[in-house]
C-alpha cells in the first residue's frame, strides 16, 4: 500500500510540475506575441529610417568615389564654353590632380542621331522636350581632354579622354546646360 501512496504522490507532483510549465509556457508565448506585435508596430518606421540612412551613406560614398559626380558647369550662350567650364571644373575636385582641355566641338552627326532617338520618346516626354524644342534647343558636344586623378581618392582612370556631352538651351536665358553625358573613353596616352 505504501507503493501506491508513493506512486500517487509522485504523480501529483508530476501533474503539478507539468501544469506549472504549461502555464509558464503559455505566459511566455503570450509575452512573446505581445512583443512581436509591439515590434511590428515599430518596425516599419525603423525600417524606413534605416533605408534612408543607407541610401544617404551610399550616395555620399558614390559621390566620394566619383560614381555620382555632377558636372560643375557655368551655363553659357556658347555650348562649347559650357562644356569647357565643366571639364575645367573637374580641377577643383579634391581627387583631381590635372585637367587639360585638348579639343571641343559640336558634333552635328551625333546631334542628329540623338535627336532622332529622343523625338517622341518617353524620356523626352518626361523632361518636357517637344519635337520643336529638341530641333532648336538640343545639341551634342564632343570633347577630348586629359585628366589625372589621385587614386587614393577615386578609382577613375587617368589619361586622354573622349566624351559626348548632351546639352539643352534654356529658352528664357539662352544658356546651354549639360543634361547628360556618355561614359568617358579613356586611353593612357597623354
Amino acid at each position: 500500500m505504501r507503493s501506491i501512496d508513493l506512486y500517487t504522490a509522485v504523480r501529483a507532483v508530476d501533474d503539478d510540475i507539468l501544469e506549472r510549465s504549461e502555464t509558464a509556457a503559455y505566459n511566455h508565448k503570450n509575452r512573446e506575441s505581445k512583443t512581436i506585435k509591439f515590434g511590428k508596430r515599430r518596425s516599419p518606421a525603423a525600417l524606413i529610417a534605416a533605408i534612408i540612412v543607407l541610401l544617404a551613406l551610399c550616395g555620399f560614398t558614390a559621390y566620394e568615389l566619383g560614381l555620382f559626380d555632377p558636372w560643375l558647369q557655368k551655363p553659357s550662350a556658347d555650348p562649347l564654353k559650357t562644356v569647357q567650364s565643366a571639364i575645367e571644373g573637374q580641377a577643383g575636385k579634391d581627387y583631381t590632380i590635372t585637367v587639360r582641355v585638348d579639343e571641343i566641338r559640336i558634333d552635328e552627326a551625333e546631334t542628329a542621331r540623338v535627336k532622332a532617338r529622343y523625338i517622341g520618346s518617353e524620356l523626352a516626354e518626361a523632361w518636357g522636350w517637344t519635337e520643336e524644342y529638341l530641333e532648336e534647343h538640343f545639341i551634342v558636344v564632343w570633347a577630348k581632354y586629359y585628366v589625372e586623378y589621385d587614386h587614393t581618392k577615386t578609382f577613375l582612370d587617368d589619361g586622354s579622354t573622349e566624351q559626348y556631352f548632351y546639352l539643352t538651351e534654356d529658352v528664357k536665358t539662352g544658356g546651354w546646360i549639360i543634361v547628360e553625358n556618355d561614359s568617358p573613353r579613356t586611353t593612357t596616352e597623354s
